[in-house]
């Protein structure tokens, strides 16, 4: 799952392994909330090909720490990371490696890739762009603290959020600084931020408090703000409300949800709720076809009506299994999950369409990622796999 931060005295930070979250109060005797990791699904036959394409590892994937890093991906190319500073770009459509850089640094985030640039964060503040033509430094920017969330490449400004709950918008040609934000971090949160997101020329950024915060992209000029849904619990371990995982927005709303909160659709102009719901997630979603698709934080899988918010169906078959942020291609929904295995869904109904194992250990965390009608991901050893998907002729 997540690394919890704790910024206060006599509280640890403990890591969920497996199914089972291990327990985080105030380094308290109380016991855990195990979480059974359910067996695969069953499944009779299955209605999808799937083909793997090609295949590489990039350094040590992410080493001994638990980061999402995941593959930037461009018309020509894909540009992956590893946790030990390995960079490398390889053709997007072969697989073959074109370079290889070495940051000096260890990696915490990325891979964002766009505009001429692939982008890293590194665990000692620095923000790193390299040519994606060569891979040559382009720029090195200083940051306060280390990056806790995806960069976001706008055209003319990079976005970065820090451990310390400000945003960066740095120039894209050579890192300097344009401006800056700060939104409030709670005493206790997940070890990271979702991405800074671009929509109708505003960034939008999720905090460890359960919030939206909307700014003009250009100049940082503060828009509006909004509270996802508030947390219930009577600890402060259950009062966490993170907005973690990835957004999504369609022609008119925002979608967001937040850890031990809930999933809400907001007006990306004015931060107004459209409606919400309590489902917890730190994965996040994606939206399409009229539904909202939620990981939520016990790996089911939850739809909802893009207007009213009424729940759809729920699959429950990949309990406990840490799944992936959802990924909609064509009429399939995909999640990785933690041993290895992609899992293909109808978003009809959600039953099972087919999966493949590509690894033994080391599964998928960050989410999945299509381009072209391919799809790729990268596991925490460090594995990037391109997959081709489609349906059976009957």
């Amino acid at each position: 799952m997540r690394m919890i931060r704790a910024l206060c005295k006599g509280v640890c930070a403990c890591l969920v392994t497996g199914g089972l979250l291990l327990g985080v109060a105030g380094c308290s005797s109380d016991k855990p909330n195990e979480i059974k990791t359910s067996p695969l699904p069953k499944l009779a036959h299955s209605a999808v090909q799937i083909e793997k394409i090609w295949s590489f590892r990039v350094g040590n994937g992410s080493g001994a720490r638990f980061e999402t890093l995941r593959p930037g991906i461009t018309e020509q190319l894909v540009v992956a990371a590893s946790e030990d500073g390995t960079v490398e770009a390889h053709d997007r459509r072969s697989g073959q490696r074109l370079w290889k850089v070495k940051a000096p640094a260890a990696i915490q985030v990325g891979v964002v890739a766009g505009y001429g640039i692939a982008v890293v964060g590194c665990s000692d503040g620095r923000l790193l762009a390299y040519r994606l033509k060569d891979g040559v430094l382009s720029w090195t920017a200083s940051l306060p603290s280390s990056p806790v969330s995806l960069p976001a490449l706008g055209s003319s400004l990079v976005y970065v959020s820090i451990n310390d709950g400000m945003l960066f918008a740095l120039s894209i040609k050579d890192g300097k600084k344009v401006w800056t934000a700060q939104s409030n971090v709670p005493a206790l949160s997940l070890q990271g931020m979702a991405t800074p997101f671009l929509v109708n020329g505003n960034v939008l950024l999720g905090t460890g408090s359960g919030r939206v915060l909307s700014f003009d992209a250009a100049t940082g000029a503060p828009q509006w703000e909004s509270r996802v849904v508030d947390a219930d619990g009577q600890t402060e371990i259950e009062r966490m409300n993170d907005v973690d995982g990835q957004m999504a927005a369609d022609a008119d709303s925002l979608y967001v949800a937040s850890y031990h909160g809930g999933v809400a659709s907001i007006d990306p102009d004015n931060g107004k709720h459209r409606w919400d719901s309590h489902t917890s997630s730190w994965q996040g979603l994606t939206v399409g076809l009229g539904s909202v698709y939620v990981s939520d934080e016990d790996s089911t899988l939850e739809t909802f009506d893009v207007i009213s918010g009424k729940p759809g169906w729920k699959q429950s078959g990949l309990l406990g299994r840490r799944i992936t942020a959802p990924l909609l291609l064509n009429n399939i929904l995909l999640v990785g999950d933690f041993d290895g295995w992609i899992h293909a869904m109808s978003v009809e109904d959600g039953h099972w369409l087919g999966r493949i194992h590509l690894y033994r250990s080391g599964g998928f965390v960050a989410p999945l990622q299509a381009y072209d009608g391919v799809i790729y991901a990268q596991s925490q050893r460090g594995r990037v796999v391109a997959i081709r998907i489609q349906m059976k002729k009957v």
